[in-house]
């Protein structure tokens, strides 16, 4: 259950905030709201980045979300990921600085070197598909032509597949199929899930590859790459990878 104090006004609580902007510009939710009211990390807060019970269950960032997201009545478990990167990053911003140091291995020589990276320069990607009324977006299939409708996954949906392989022990884990099956709302005009699925099960893997492809390319997001050089002279290529270790290492822990 969201925590309450999620559709509070700040400025009535006299509770400093910020706007932050969401990368999905809000075109995904029924609200269509494109910003969220964030107040900054506070004292009280060290106890969930803090807690090492919180870290291992997986809910450090939802429960943060909850804390210092007001006035907004969009629950956590429909945000898109992106729009909680953009939150996580500014309130890591504003509470410890920009500037975040990787341990990155030099290719050439295996030696570990540290790389500052400043957050500050992240940027939006940029992003030019317009839904349609349902808020769905459409693709053309290459291989059978047909037309499929389809939304970008929430964040609980993405914990969905994450957690899927838990309840295949030891069996094929079908999280490809799972993952079209979330995505696509219509395929040619069918809306009805058990024939979708009955579809996703036998649509050519030339179109699935593809279909996945356009939805990864045209996601809305931050850019999370971080690219340098290593001491040795060769490229080394990581990403920002939002969790407990974001806020973590502050603490000692």
């Amino acid at each position: 259950m969201d925590d309450p104090r999620q559709y509070s006004d700040p400025s009535q609580l006299n509770i400093p905030y910020d706007v932050v902007k969401l990368p999905s510009k809000g075109m995904f939710y029924s609200s269509k709201i494109s910003e969220l009211k964030v107040t900054y990390l506070t004292a009280s807060d060290e106890n969930v980045l803090s807690s090492t019970a919180i870290a291992k269950s997986g809910r450090m960032v939802d429960e943060l979300l909850r804390r210092k997201i007001f006035g907004s009545d969009l629950p956590i478990t429909e945000m898109l990921d992106c729009d909680k990167q953009a939150i996580l990053i500014f309130l890591r911003n504003t509470a410890y600085g920009p500037i975040y140091t990787f341990k990155l291995t030099d290719p050439k020589t295996g030696d570990v070197f540290d790389y500052d990276h400043d957050l500050s320069n992240v940027e939006m990607k940029e992003f030019s598909l317009v839904p349609n009324a349902e808020g769905e977006f459409e693709y053309t299939l290459p291989v059978s032509g047909k037309i499929v409708n389809f939304k970008f996954l929430s964040s609980s949906q993405e914990q969905e597949l994450t957690t899927l392989a838990e309840t295949y022990k030891g069996g094929i884990v079908p999280i490809a199929t799972k993952r079209l099956e979330l995505l696509i709302h219509q395929i040619d005009g069918e809306r009805d899930k058990s024939k979708i699925s009955q579809m996703i099960q036998t649509m050519p893997i030339k179109d699935s590859q593809e279909f996945k492809k356009f939805v990864n390319l045209s996601s809305p997001g931050l850019n999370l790459k971080v690219k340098t050089k290593a001491p040795g002279g060769g490229n080394v290529t990581t990403s920002i990878v939002m969790g407990a270790d974001f806020f973590r290492p502050f603490f000692g822990l």
